[in-house]
């Protein structure tokens, strides 16, 4: 074969590569590309003698997940809102609402750590929880809301009155409306020593630490709770809680932390990660309202109605009336909060096992009204790359 005919053979073979690479649909193309530039970003910038990439790319997940939470509501009246009322002291009611543990079991499909999960709940409340999070190498991204109503609550009553001081602790009660309560939760960060640290060898398995290391992380945080039980037949409650009947509480940190990936043995990874975080955004909204109904009347009056507020077995809750009568606005002094995670991981080849639980811990407070939120969940998983 001369060379001119060598030339065109070759410039055949290439032009039919190219036909045969034209025929392939968009999205496989599409798919190919995004696949491409996952792995190049994957490895890019990492130091291989502490962070390992796995041959296989996708992968499986069978997940099972708990979520927990522990809402505190405070209310403090002072001995001048007593005096309103015509008596003498000052009171504090602490309503606690601790909803069933969620839990959830589904599965996870996706590429190297870029996927999509369902899961079923096994919890038949009022409720409804959802979580969603992207993991990096030196990066994380999470949300989580939840939303119930629930007219179980264990109360704290303690104060003075003209007979001295007294104290009631753990007390089951039960509202005559629902209690509605929302909570979000919203946190990204960002490792510094993503050479040689991997927040996804932890959390998502899309890699691998091989050797143990360690990253300052930088973190910001939104949280949002709306506590209200302004039902109408509530009113016994909204007034002892000083007219009170909706709360809104706004937060927005950042803050500073350390995460450690520590190696033990081959294979075996646990980490551990904290972040203090400082509220630089704190906003709480509260909403007043009034009733015909007063639960500071005294044993020989009777409500507007006819009926003796303290008979809860007679028609007087029909009769209540209700209304809001204003809103009050406070922007609250910086303060601390935690945010904190530990994580074990195992690998077995083409299988991992991983557990890995994260803590929140929020307060704020306006006009005597202090909210303290504690949320904590854990995740277990089993996994298989192909």
């Amino acid at each position: 074969m001369n060379k001119k005919s060598t030339i065109l053979s070759v410039l055949l073979l290439l032009s039919l590569q190219l036909c045969a690479q034209e025929q392939k649909p968009w999205v496989l193309r599409a798919l190919h590309s995004i696949g491409e530039y996952i792995d190049s970003a994957t490895v890019k910038g990492i130091d291989q003698r502490y962070i390992q990439v796995p041959v296989k790319p996708w992968a499986v997940v069978l997940k099972y997940h708990v979520n927990e939470m522990n809402l505190r509501s405070l209310s403090s009246i002072s001995e001048e809102h007593m005096a309103e009322k015509g008596e003498v002291g000052d009171f504090n009611w602490e309503t606690i609402f601790q909803p069933s543990s969620e839990s959830s079991l589904g599965a996870w499909v996706g590429y190297r750590g870029y996927g999509l999960g369902y899961s079923l709940s096994f919890h038949r409340s009022k409720g409804r929880n959802f979580s969603i999070g992207l993991t990096g190498s030196n990066y994380g991204l999470n949300l989580r809301t939840r939303k119930f109503q629930t007219n179980q609550i264990d109360v704290n009553i303690w104060g003075h009155d003209e007979d001295g001081a007294f104290e009631l602790n753990d007390l089951p009660a039960e509202t005559w409306e629902d209690i509605k309560v929302k909570t979000a939760i919203f946190d990204a960060f960002y490792m510094l020593n993503g050479k040689r640290f991997s927040y996804a060898a932890a959390y998502d398995q899309s890699t691998i630490q091989i050797r143990s290391a360690g990253s300052i992380m930088i973190g910001v945080m939104y949280y949002l709770t709306t506590l209200d039980y302004s039902g109408r037949q509530n009113a016994l409650l909204i007034q002892a809680l000083g007219d009170i009947g909706r709360i809104k509480i706004y937060e927005g940190s950042i803050g500073v932390g350390y995460a450690y990936n520590w190696v033990p043995v081959r294979n075996l990874l646990v980490n551990v990660t904290a972040m203090p975080m400082v509220a630089l955004y704190n906003r709480a909204k509260i909403h007043r309202y009034e009733s015909n109904y007063d639960i500071f009347l005294k044993p020989d009056e009777v409500s507007p109605t006819g009926k003796k507020p303290v008979d809860y077995n007679n028609q007087w809750l029909d009769d209540i009336t209700i209304e809001e009568t204003g809103t009050a606005v406070k922007y609250g002094k910086v303060s601390l909060n935690i945010d904190a995670r530990v994580s074990v991981t195992y690998n077995m080849g083409r299988y991992f096992l991983n557990a890995y639980g994260q803590v929140n811990h929020y307060h704020n407070s306006i006009e005597g009204n202090t909210l303290r939120l504690t949320d904590w969940y854990v995740n277990a998983s089993l996994g298989y790359r192909f």
